[in-house]
């Protein structure tokens, strides 16, 4: 694929793209991007997930740090 690519570059012969070039290039783009989106959509996701979790650890030692002991049922 590279030599594909560098042939047209190395011989020095300037064609105009084809439609199907131009088209493969648009779809490529699209698909590209789309991915991209998502990444960050699922970095967003992963990085408010993490943000709960260290939330919800805050006050642990409160409650696991308690000295008197807990009422028994008689």
């Amino acid at each position: 694929m590279i030599t594909a690519l560098f042939s047209s570059a190395l011989f020095g012969s300037p064609e105009k793209p084809s439609k199907l070039s131009q088209i493969a290039t648009r779809v490529f783009s699209a698909v590209v991007e789309s991915r991209a989106r998502s990444a960050r959509l699922e970095l967003r996701r992963h990085e408010a997930f993490i943000d709960d979790l260290n939330r919800r650890q805050d006050h642990s030692a409160l409650f696991l740090d308690q000295s008197e002991l807990l009422p028994a049922k008689i």
